[in-house]
This record gives structure tokens, sequence and C-alpha cells, in this order.
């Protein structure tokens, strides 16, 4: 196996790894939440989960810069520059 597929590999099982901590770390807000806990803990704990999610967002958007230029360089077509910006572009909106 090539060090490129090696480390895609990796990355694939390292998000996936950060995701079901985060799916956890939700479980537990969400029992808190059941259980009546009081709201500024509860809230604590929501803006982690937040601070979660937007660094895995950073890092798969990370990952895909890498691939895009890779692919740029390799093509130099222009054209993926569009594609990159409408891609990035949306997956920003709120």
């Amino acid at each position: 196996m090539d060090n490129e597929k090696k480390s895609a590999q990796y990355d694939a099982r390292y998000m996936a790894n950060r995701m079901s901590r985060t799916i956890g770390h939700i479980k537990l807000v969400r029992s808190m939440v059941e259980d009546g806990v009081d709201c500024t803990e509860v809230l604590i704990q929501l803006a982690s989960v937040r601070g979660q999610l937007d660094s895995i967002c950073s890092s798969f958007m990370s990952q895909y810069a890498e691939q895009f230029a890779e692919e740029y360089r390799k093509t130099g077509d222009t054209a993926l520059i569009d594609a990159f910006k409408a891609e990035l572009s949306r997956a920003i909106r709120k």
C-alpha cells in the first residue's frame, strides 16, 4: 500500500474516532438534559461539543484543500479553482 493510501486511511480512521467521541459527548449532554442538570452546565457542555464539531469541520476542509492543491498542481486546470471556491462557499454557508 502506498503512503497516500495509508495516510488517507489513517485520516479517515482518526476522523471517525473524533466523531465517535463527539457523538458520545452529545449523548452525555442529552442525558444531562433528561436528568435535569443545571442549564449552565448543559450550555458549557454544548459549547464544548460545538468546538469539537468546528474542529472536525476545519480538519475536513483542510484535507479537502490539500486534495484540491495536489490536483491543481498535477493538472494546472484553472476551472478547479472555481469548483473549489464553490464547494468551500457551500460548506461554510450557515
